[in-house]
């Protein structure tokens, strides 16, 4: 028995002599490589600090469940409160660590992985609430202030709603891509009913509208129609757009061809409608007549879910649900996230291309097809790389083109696309709807927050992102409140023509010099907005700035 003892002491002894030198030699290893947060930490640090933390949760809180379910509010209010409260670190979707996330120590996590989602609600929950010791998560409750827990399981909402798909999941969404039919958005509405009632009133569920099922559609009085030769509502088959102008389609057979004349919705004016020579590039392609420039090839593809080339017919007129989730049939018979696409789930280059398919400007890799040159992304849906299928509209600096100014910025309207891709945000990962919710808001533009506080949640006085200035009004020098203190104003000037004398806002998001204006004639906000002012003016302004570099003015 004795011997028994003495063998375990001497094992005892020699497992604590092993911890203590394999203790000394990582502790003299770290301190020779130093203490620098931007190394990863190892494997054996993440297992023992993710299981000091979860010991450290009580089982009371583990063991609670979230008492809200969620809706399509409620995951608004949530991203809101995630993007003011954690953006900052795990990056607007949570799943891509922001600058200051990948160099704390430890890294902030992918919120969508296994390691986070395999917690409990109520693990997320107390984490939330009470942070993480030695570690760069604060704690969001204020035990100085009575409040209840709603804020905390709003956000548990928004984590458990950016989980990644698991590899059943992907092998699902793969299959059900291949033999999943379109079902209209109507059929979404059973089970979506607050995303359907928002998204019905946006431009994008009224972007096509037959003038006999929607009498109120067409805007202006047609027989005061000066540009043109008259068309009466009985030769308009279609009516297009309401938001900057209004186009009208007549039906010949199984196509639908423009007339002569578009309403200017912001002029209250009648201009003609010809794409002329020297312009579109498809232009040389057809007729000089609009009776014999089918809208098929040209304009329905964006403007409808599935077209068919062939049949000439589509799915679903608008962009629908299925425009950017895939075909719903088997997600209605049986709703799983494997069995719809949904690009919030997506990398961000494939997420943004959902939006850039139509939003920009460019041509088919494939030229003709089938005889046909088309100018939207033919065999292109969600999901698939958009760059297999379409590119985008070259551009040589230095030179003005129909598309382009001379520095590369868009020229003309619907090329959001062709901006955002050349922008810092595009680089880091941000997607176009981290900004805007095509389901609908009740703000400009469908963005997620009105414009002069969107920008704010991430690029605040002071922050890493900039302004480098203490407040607002210290980086714009106008007023609070004024038109020069909005951030899009000098961001995103409106210098990219819908219609003539009709400019939407430019999305490279980089602010455009006045020398820039001397050199390549591109507007600049300064002058655009102080029109009685020249660029040298403008120039001499901008070096009175303090924090605005010299180097950056020419």
């Amino acid at each position: 028995m004795q011997e028994q003892k003495d063998e375990m002491r001497r094992w005892i002894v020699a497992v604590l002599v092993f911890v203590a030198v394999a203790a000394l030699v990582y502790g003299v290893a770290v301190i020779r490589h130093g203490f620098s947060a931007t190394d990863q930490p190892s494997a054996l640090e993440r297992a023992m600090a993710r299981a000091v933390r979860n010991i450290g949760i009580p089982r009371s809180a583990k063991n609670e469940k979230n008492p809200l379910t969620a809706t399509a509010d409620l995951l608004a209010e949530a991203r809101e409160d995630f993007a003011n409260r954690c953006a900052n670190c795990h990056g607007n979707n949570g799943t891509l660590a922001s600058n200051i996330g990948k160099n704390l120590y430890p890294k902030a996590p992918d919120l969508s992985a296994p390691a986070t989602q395999n917690l409990t609600d109520g693990e997320i929950h107390y984490i939330i609430k009470n942070g993480v010791r030695l570690t760069g998560m604060p704690a969001w409750s204020n035990p100085h202030i009575a409040q209840d827990d709603t804020d905390a399981w709003k956000l548990v909402l928004f984590v458990r709603n950016i989980a990644a798909l698991t590899p059943p999941e992907q092998s699902q969404q793969a299959t059900v891509a291949k033999s999943a039919q379109y079902v209209g958005s109507a059929a979404c509405q059973k089970c979506h009913a607050e995303i359907y009632e928002h998204w019905q009133k946006t431009p994008m569920a009224n972007v096509v509208r037959d003038p006999r099922e929607h009498p109120e559609a067409i805007i202006p009085d047609l027989a005061t129609n000066n540009v043109s030769k008259k068309f009466t509502k009985a030769d308009v088959a279609f009516v297009y757009g309401s938001l900057w102008k209004q186009r009208y389609f007549t039906k010949i057979g199984d196509d639908y061809f423009p007339e002569p004349a578009q309403w200017d919705i912001t002029n209250h004016a009648w201009k003609p409608y010809f794409v002329a020579k020297g312009t579109d590039w498809w232009e040389p392609f057809y007729p000089a007549d609009n009776m014999q420039r089918p809208t098929g090839p040209t304009c329905d593809g964006c403007h409808s879910v599935d077209y068919n080339i062939h049949a000439k017919k589509v799915a679903e007129w608008n962009v629908g649900c299925e425009r950017c989730h895939g075909p719903g049939s088997e997600h209605i018979a049986h709703a799983t996230r494997g069995n719809i696409l949904n690009p919030s789930r997506m990398d961000y280059v494939a997420a943004t291309d959902t939006c850039i398919q139509c939003h920009s400007q460019g041509r088919p890799l494939q030229n003709p097809i089938e005889g046909q040159y088309y100018d939207w992304p033919v065999g292109y849906n969600a999901g698939l790389h958009l760059a297999n299928f379409w590119q985008l509209e070259d551009h040589t600096l230095g030179q003005q083109s129909f598309t382009h100014f001379a520095d590369g910025t868009a020229h003309k309207n619907r090329m959001q696309g062709n901006d955002y891709v050349q922008s810092v945000m595009y680089r880091r990962g941000v997607s176009c709807f981290d900004c805007h919710d095509v389901h609908g808001t009740t703000n400009y533009a469908q963005l997620r927050k009105p414009v002069d506080k969107l920008c704010l949640d991430c690029h605040e006085p002071g922050s890493r992102n900039g302004p480098r200035t203490p407040t607002l009004e210290a980086h714009t020098h106008h007023k609070p409140g004024s038109p020069g203190s909005q951030c899009v104003a000098c961001h995103m000037p409106k210098i990219e023509v819908t219609i003539p004398g009709v400019f939407v806002r430019a999305h490279t998001f980089a602010f455009i010099t006045p020398a820039t204006t001397d050199k390549f004639k591109v507007p600049n906000p300064c002058t655009s907005c102080h029109t009685d002012k020249t660029t040298a003016w403008a120039t001499e302004a901008l070096r009175q700035w303090p924090e605005r570099s010299p180097w950056r003015l020419n």
